[in-house]
C-alpha cells in the first residue's frame, strides 16, 4: 500500500457550488462555504446510483484535503445560459430543474438566466474565490491552499503540510462575451479580444482554458456532451463545425508570449474538426514553439479516427463517443510533451457493457475493483498506443476528475476523499499487467514498477508538466 503517496487534479470546481450559493440573500449561507463538505448519505447515494446525480459534494477544500490532493487545478465556469434557458423555458420549472441538476441556488439560476455578461460573471467568480476562506482545522490537523503564480510558488506549497497549492484555470471561452447574441448581446470581436488580454492580466493568469464547451461560443465547433439530458438543452448550433476568424484571433490572443505569460489551449468539448485544426494551426504557426495540447478531463474512444481498434479488444470497453479521444489524437498529444488527464465519469470512461456491469456492481464489496478496471483499461489503452508509437508510454496520463462538475462520479471514488483508494487499487493491475507486457518496445516502457506508474498517474506527471510550463 502506498502511504505517502500525493495527488494532482487537473480540473475540479471546488468553487462552483459555494459561488452558486453566494447568491442567496443571505451571504453566510452554509453552502457559500469552499470548505463545506456534503459527505455522501443514503439518500444521496441512491440518487447517484439510480439517477447518475451526485448531490454531494466532491471537490471542496475538505475533500481535497481529506484526499491528499496537493495540486488542484481550479477550474472557473461561468455557466452557460444554455443550460437554464432551454426546452422548459425560463420559468419556474426551468428554475427549478436548473437549481436541482445544477446544485446551485435558485437565485443563481435566475441571475444566469437575466445576464448577457459573462465577463462579469467570470470576474466575480474570480474575486470570490480569491476572498475564501484560505485555512480551516479538520479533525485536529490545520490545513489551507494559496493560489500558486508560479511553479516556484507550487514549489513551496508542495513543501508545506496541510497545504494545497491552487492552479487557476477557466472552461469556456464563451467567458469572453461570446455565444451571447440569441440572448440579446451583440457580439463585439474588439470586446472580446480585450477581453482576453484583461484576463492575461489578472495577478494569477490561467494557466490554460477549455476553449469550448457545452454550446456554441462563435469560435469553434463543440462536442455534443449532454445525452443525458439532450431532450431538454439543444447544443445544435455550430456543433461539430471549425473554428471562426475569430476563434483563430482569439487562439492567437490566448498563446500570444509578448503581452502577458501564454494562456493554453484545453482541447477536451471541441469538435473533432475544431482539433484537428487547431493541430494543424499549431504546426503551421508555432513551429518554432513547444505548445503541449491539454486534455484536462477526458477519455479515449478506444480507436483510430478511421474506427479500428487493437486486435482482441472488445467492442464496448470505451465510450467511442467523439467527445473522447482518437489514438491519433493521443499520439499528437504525446509528441507536443502535452497531458491527457482522465475524467472520474463513468459515463465517459466506459463502453455501455462495463456501465452495466459496474452498476450491477455498486451493491457488491467488490464495485472499487470494477472501477478501477474501469480507469486501468484507459490508461492501459494510452500506454500501447504511445509504445506503438515509440513514445514514452506512461508520462502523459495523470487525472482530471472534474469533481463538482455535474458529473456522474465512478461507484467506490465519489469524492476527492477517496482518491487513496484509486491509487491502492490500482496497484495490482498494474501488477498483473507488467507481469506479461514483454513487448514494450521502449525500455522505460518496460523497467517501471507499479509503484512508480500509480505514482506518476496520481501526481509526477502533472507536477512535471506544471514545473515546464508555469
Amino acid at each position: 500500500m502506498m502511504t505517502d503517496i500525493q495527488f494532482a487534479d487537473l480540473h475540479c470546481h471546488p468553487q462552483l457550488r459555494p459561488y452558486g450559493h453566494s447568491f442567496h440573500k443571505t451571504k453566510t449561507h452554509k453552502r457559500s462555504d469552499i470548505w463545506f463538505q456534503a459527505n455522501p448519505s443514503l439518500f444521496t447515494k441512491w440518487l447517484h446510483n439510480t439517477l447518475g446525480l451526485a448531490k454531494f459534494t466532491q471537490a471542496d477544500f475538505t475533500n481535497l484535503s481529506k484526499g491528499k490532493v496537493k495540486l488542484a487545478f481550479v477550474s472557473l465556469y461561468p455557466i452557460e445560459k444554455g443550460l437554464f434557458i432551454n426546452a422548459s423555458g425560463k420559468g419556474l420549472l426551468a428554475r427549478m430543474l436548473g437549481a436541482f441538476i445544477g446544485s446551485v441556488a435558485f437565485p443563481r439560476v435566475r441571475y444566469v438566466q437575466g445576464h448577457v455578461d459573462y465577463f462579469h460573471d467570470l470576474l466575480n467568480e474570480y474575486d470570490f474565490l480569491r476572498q475564501a476562506h484560505k485555512e480551516r482545522n479538520i479533525d485536529g490537523q490545520d490545513f489551507r491552499w494559496k493560489i500558486a503564480k508560479s511553479w516556484q510558488d507550487a514549489q513551496e506549497s508542495l513543501g508545506k503540510e496541510g497545504e494545497i497549492a491552487v492552479v487557476l484555470t477557466i472552461e469556456g471561452a464563451h467567458v469572453f462575451n461570446t455565444g451571447l447574441e440569441k440572448y440579446g448581446r451583440t457580439m463585439s470581436d474588439h470586446e472580446v479580444i480585450q477581453n482576453v488580454y484583461a484576463v492575461k492580466q489578472w495577478e494569477n493568469t490561467p494557466l490554460f482554458i477549455t476553449f469550448a464547451h457545452h454550446f456554441n461560443n462563435d469560435l469553434c465547433g463543440h462536442a455534443r456532451s449532454l445525452h443525458q439530458i439532450s431532450r431538454v438543452v439543444d447544443q445544435t448550433t455550430n456543433i461539430n463545425l471549425g473554428f471562426s476568424s475569430l476563434g483563430k484571433k482569439v487562439i492567437h490572443a490566448l498563446l500570444d508570449d509578448q503581452a502577458g505569460d501564454p494562456i493554453y489551449i484545453d482541447i477536451k468539448h471541441m469538435s473533432v474538426e475544431s482539433r484537428k485544426e487547431y493541430i494543424t494551426l499549431l504546426k503551421t504557426d508555432y513551429a518554432s514553439r513547444e505548445i503541449p495540447l491539454i486534455v484536462s478531463h477526458g477519455g479515449v474512444t478506444g480507436t483510430t479516427l478511421t474506427g479500428e481498434r487493437p486486435v482482441g479488444e472488445p467492442r464496448g470497453t470505451f465510450n467511442e463517443g467523439d467527445i473522447n479521444f482518437f489514438d491519433e489524437e493521443l499520439v499528437e498529444i504525446a509528441e507536443s510533451g502535452g497531458l491527457f488527464a482522465l475524467q472520474v465519469d463513468r459515463r465517459r470512461l466506459a463502453g455501455l457493457p462495463l456501465l452495466r456491469q459496474s452498476r450491477k456492481g455498486f451493491r457488491k464489496s467488490n464495485h472499487r475493483k470494477l472501477s478501477a478496471q474501469i480507469v486501468w483499461n484507459q490508461i492501459q489503452h494510452v500506454a500501447e498506443v504511445l509504445n506503438m508509437a515509440g513514445l514514452p508510454a506512461w508520462d502523459m496520463v495523470t487525472i482530471g476528475s472534474d469533481f463538482d462538475g455535474n458529473i456522474n462520479p465512478l461507484y467506490g471514488y465519489r469524492t476527492a476523499k477517496d482518491l487513496p483508494h484509486l491509487a491502492e487499487d490500482m496497484l495490482p493491475l498494474a501488477a498483473q499487467y507488467l507481469q506479461k507486457r514483454y513487448d514494450f518496445l521502449m525500455p522505460e516502457n518496460r523497467h517501471i514498477t507499479p509503484e512508480e506508474i500509480v505514482q506518476k498517474f496520481a501526481f509526477q506527471n502533472a507536477a512535471d508538466f506544471l514545473k515546464l510550463h508555469y
